[in-house]
């Protein structure tokens, strides 16, 4: 998932890896219907995107900058934060 005008999909083309993001406009004054059915689609799962990345930032060493001495050590503090998220309560809908 990616911000309209990102374009990052020939970058993960080769991994068979699509990326979400919304129509552009190119033009036109406004889209086709179909399009905004996709572009709501999409924005309905960024939410979740969002919170889930907010749930992350709760643990109290993602608040602040890390001390140099720690730095080398960032991504993987990072990922600690966010797979100790995996075993808190879900707060996105089974149905989302």
């Amino acid at each position: 998932m990616a911000d309209r005008g990102i374009m990052v999909q020939d970058i993960f083309a080769s991994k068979n890896v699509f990326v979400n993001t919304p129509t552009m406009l190119k033009g036109k004054s406004q889209l086709e219907p179909e399009q905004v059915i996709h572009d709501r689609r999409i924005a309905s799962k960024r939410i979740h995107v969002e919170r889930v990345i907010g749930l992350g930032k709760t643990y109290k060493i993602l608040k602040k900058d890390l001390p140099a001495s720690k730095r080398a050590l960032g991504s993987r503090i990072v990922f600690v934060c966010y797979m100790l998220s995996n075993f808190r309560p879900s707060i996105v809908n089974r149905l989302a």
